[in-house]
């Protein structure tokens, strides 16, 4: 299933919903939890033991999360989607860095570009840093692809100019550890 439970951050969300899938005999598969502005937001993707419905954890998860005033979301997912999310998924990776002056556009003008040279967005985090006056904007993408990567490097080199930011390319290794 596909838990996601958000709302003001406090100190305990991420203990107080982990202790439920504990207790639950549930198993976190795959996780991201972040701070959003003032908001923290929790997405995993859990195991539910056998005897476990969706509709079972859901309501054992909604007094944790109306104490905390959360709101919370469970979808069922297919075992064989998240085990094999996308069978025909290129195998090679890059990861993609966004640096400069914060402008309306820039994460769909770089979306676009990573679509229109055949990749796939598989994680974005993006992050405004600097000063109110000199805001920055820092992004940093993992980017599946099937082209070869000096066409993406070429379009992005071309958008980089364009939005006078800096973009660079770097391919992940494949090496087993």
């Amino acid at each position: 299933a596909l838990l996601t439970v958000f709302g003001q951050d406090r100190p305990g969300i991420v203990a107080q919903v982990t202790r439920i899938l504990f207790e639950t005999g549930c198993n976190i598969a795959d996780s991201s939890m972040t701070r959003l502005g003032g908001e923290f937001t929790v997405m995993l993707i859990v195991w539910l033991p056998d005897g476990l419905s969706p509709a079972d954890l859901y309501s054992k998860l909604t007094p944790v999360v109306d104490e905390m005033a959360l709101d919370h979301h469970l979808k069922e997912l297919d075992p064989e989607v998240v085990l094999n999310p996308n069978p025909t998924q290129p195998e090679r990776e890059c990861i993609i860095s966004v640096l400069g002056a914060d402008q309306p556009g820039i994460v769909y003008r770089v979306a676009e570009a990573i679509q229109a040279t055949g990749g796939n967005v598989s994680d974005l985090y993006t992050q405004v840093i600097g000063s109110a006056d000199r805001p920055i904007y820092s992004m940093i993408i993992e980017t599946e692809y099937s082209s070869n990567i000096e066409a993406i490097q070429e379009r992005l080199d071309r958008l980089a100019a364009e939005l006078q930011v800096e973009i660079s390319v770097r391919p992940v290794r494949s090496d087993p550890l």
